[in-house]
């Protein structure tokens, strides 16, 4: 059994969420087992900083527009999170820090979810039964990230199996980092997950779909077809 990790906020909304996530679970994952991760809050960012890097790590990330620009250590453009609290933002990608912290302490690969996944068909981790990934993405682009549906194009064109995060954006583009679909359905193993605390303790905190990119991490893979999908409505990253 591989343990599935739901991040979930002390809300009714989150909560009710999460059960959505485990039903399909339920359904379609018996080789799964879902736990329920309370998620960092905007009043725990420094507690759950300092236990999970053991010192405190800056946020890096442009929080205005001011702030944008290409970042000297990386080659890629910092573009800010069009958020209504940023502290939201800040939140969001340390629950994510965190399980992968959890994941390499461990030393065992795991499942994270955000509370709004969703399964739409029945997992079966021998799909997975490949050395070259870190971490192999989930969730289904169309409607969950940036051009969604050239993304999904792409991932479809290479057919059924594990692929590596296409290029979607043109040469004359801004370089953004280009991540898995929403970054809110992954699994991900140990050795992957250190390398990621170490890139943060590097470069500074970033939004957790900004750090683990294609372009820093080419062991990041996604799975076609895809296995979870989205439930709707608001984000509680953005709108909250």
């Amino acid at each position: 059994m591989v343990d599935a990790h739901i991040i979930t906020i002390n809300t009714e909304d989150s909560r009710a969420r999460s059960q959505v996530c485990m039903d399909s679970m339920e359904k379609h994952c018996s080789g799964l087992s879902p736990w329920i991760f309370p998620a960092t809050e905007p009043n725990t960012i420094y507690k759950d900083t300092m236990e999970t890097f053991g010192e405190l790590v800056q946020w890096t990330w442009p929080q205005s527009h001011f702030g944008e620009g290409i970042d000297i250590q990386t080659g890629l453009y910092k573009r800010m999170y069009q958020a209504i609290d940023q502290k939201r933002v800040e939140a969001c990608a340390l629950s994510h820090f965190r399980l992968w912290k959890l994941c390499a302490d461990e030393g065992k690969t795991i499942v994270v979810l955000e509370h709004d996944a969703r399964f739409i068909r029945d997992f079966d981790s021998s799909d997975l039964d490949d050395n070259s990934w870190g971490a192999v993405g989930l969730n289904d682009p169309r409607g969950n990230t940036r051009k969604g549906q050239l993304f999904h194009a792409k991932v479809a064109a290479c057919g059924d199996g594990i692929n590596r995060v296409p290029i979607i954006d043109e040469p004359t583009e801004p370089p953004l980092p280009m991540g898995i679909a929403g970054n809110s359905a992954y699994i991900i193993k140990p050795a992957f997950a250190k390398k990621l605390l170490d890139e943060v303790r590097r470069v500074g905190m970033w939004p957790n779909d900004a750090i683990m990119c294609r372009q820093l991490f080419p062991e990041l893979k996604v799975v076609y077809p895809y296995y979870t999908d989205v439930q709707k409505g608001e984000s509680t990253t953005t709108s909250i």
